[in-house]
């Protein structure tokens, strides 16, 4: 069976949901079949690992529409699934171990966090205290070792934003992966994962850091004043950004990639890699400073009091090829 296949014979067992219900379904276990392949599965090894769509479709519909919201003002959290606020938050932390984290946005409502903790192996604090939601998991003992142990109702956190969120947003995992998509507002976005890729789309934030470390990052029509986009070891990509006070992508080990970016202040880094990408602007507004130790290099060195803007592509291993286009 191949991924096509599968997923829509799980779609057929599931086909009353709501579409946005379903699509989001389909996406996680999509990228599911993604990150097996990045941990060097083939997919046909995957597809057999995994239960089978009607498995799956069941264990889905029993924890559909029964979810027991549990808020730090409640008496009990017995059976709780859903974390939410009961007042304003203007800041929001997510800290999780061994967790997928996927942040999406609802047009009104509270803060909420969708988890359903496995007794005995799931730990979770949540705090909602002056305007700051605090929800943190960590894990008991040893973690399991396969990715495969991590099915639906225990290896996804679902983060539910209003739309009109224009606080600071903070997000860390461990051996997970990070997804955030449709965020408008952002004052703030602190976004880190260990050893799990990140991907923000269409999204919007004041400042933005994201680091993560033995993953790539993945940037999609994302804008705001200042981007920061850090990986230790990792492709880094940007595709469709602006920040016009600052965008800095950087990688140790891997390429760095930027279409169509906009910018007064680029800089695009790495150690072993290629720096590759298109900016949209004036060639002569920029002062570039450009510098490869093995390999080709399409950037002229320019040092001129007039212009106002700056671009710093860097790579020791690896070609420079970065384009201006009006």
């Amino acid at each position: 069976m191949k991924k096509e296949e599968y997923l829509k014979k799980l779609k057929f067992q599931l086909i009353d949901l709501p579409g946005d219900d379903l699509a989001q379904i389909e996406d996680f276990y999509e990228e599911l079949i993604y990150d097996g392949m990045e941990q060097g599965y083939s997919e046909e090894e995957i597809l057999a690992r995994l239960e089978t769509p009607e498995e799956v479709a069941k264990k889905i519909r029993a924890e559909y529409g029964g979810l027991m919201v549990y808020t730090a003002k409640s008496a009990s959290r017995e059976s709780a699934q859903g974390y939410e606020s009961s007042s304003l938050i203007h800041t929001v932390k997510v800290e999780t171990e061994n967790l997928r984290i996927r942040v999406r946005t609802v047009e009104e409502g509270p803060v909420r966090v969708y988890f359903k903790p496995k007794e005995g192996r799931d730990l979770v604090t949540f705090e909602e205290k002056d305007g700051v939601f605090l929800f943190h998991h960590e894990m008991k003992g040893p973690s399991p070792l396969n990715w495969l142990n991590f099915l639906w109702d225990s290896n996804i956190l679902v983060l539910e934003l209003p739309m009109n969120y224009a606080g600071t947003l903070c997000l860390r995992t461990t051996n997970g992966t990070i997804k955030a998509a449709g965020l408008a507002n952002l004052a703030v976005g602190e976004i880190r994962s260990n050893n799990g890729t990140i991907r923000i789309e269409n999204c919007h934030a004041g400042r933005l850091h994201v680091t993560s470390n033995n993953a790539r990052i993945e940037l999609s029509n994302v804008r705001g004043s200042e981007l920061e986009a850090s990986a230790g070891n990792g492709l880094v990509t940007a595709k469709e950004c602006s920040f016009p006070e600052r965008l800095s992508l950087q990688t140790q080990n891997g390429a760095v990639s930027g279409r169509n970016l906009i910018g007064d202040h680029i800089s695009m880094q790495t150690c072993n890699g290629v720096v590759s990408g298109t900016i949209i602007g004036n060639p002569a507004d920029y002062n570039v400073s450009s510098m490869t130790r093995n390999g080709m290099n399409n950037l002229e060195n320019v040092n001129e009091p007039g212009r106002t803007k700056s671009l710093l592509a860097k790579t020791h291993n690896g070609r420079i090829q970065i384009d201006f286009t009006m």
